[in-house]
């Protein structure tokens, strides 16, 4: 259950977070996470939002450059919790050969737990490990139904 993540690149100054985010508030677009990474000049914006590609499709029709490499659009969101910490999580995906290229938290929290969005390197067999290990997974509808 791979989740699509819009990237977007921003002018390295103030108010260009301001602009992008509100072309998502003004559509009613809800952000379940968000992270920003310093490029210099610029920065990487990564966002997981409720709809990935009407957002997307807003950011670019306003102006915004996306990133749309493949390698930079899916991800998987997971649980972590005192049963699923992250040192199991990390564990499993090491000892599979697996490498978490980035990873950023969520606004989705439930009974304890939050919600990780990794990018790992290969989105697929990871999913895979981790379910195999009772890690729970999460959906873009079930991000949806949690986030409050």
């Amino acid at each position: 259950m791979p989740i699509t993540q819009v990237s977007i690149f921003l002018d390295n100054r103030p108010g260009s977070l301001y602009e992008a985010m509100s072309q998502l508030d003004k559509n009613k677009i809800r952000i379940f996470a968000l992270s920003i990474a310093d490029a210099g000049e610029f920065g990487l914006v990564r966002l997981v939002t409720e709809e990935p590609q009407k957002a997307a499709s807003l950011l670019e029709d306003a102006g915004f450059n996306l990133a749309k490499s493949k390698k930079n659009t899916e991800v998987t969101a997971i649980f972590s919790s005192r049963q699923d910490r992250l040192s199991k999580i990390t564990k499993i995906l090491g000892e599979g050969g697996i490498n978490i290229e980035y990873a950023y938290s969520s606004a989705v929290h439930v009974d304890g737990k939050v919600a990780l969005i990794l990018r790992p390197s290969n989105v697929e067999q990871a999913e895979q490990m981790l379910a195999a290990n009772g890690v729970v997974l999460l959906s873009l509808d079930q991000m949806r139904k949690y986030f409050q």
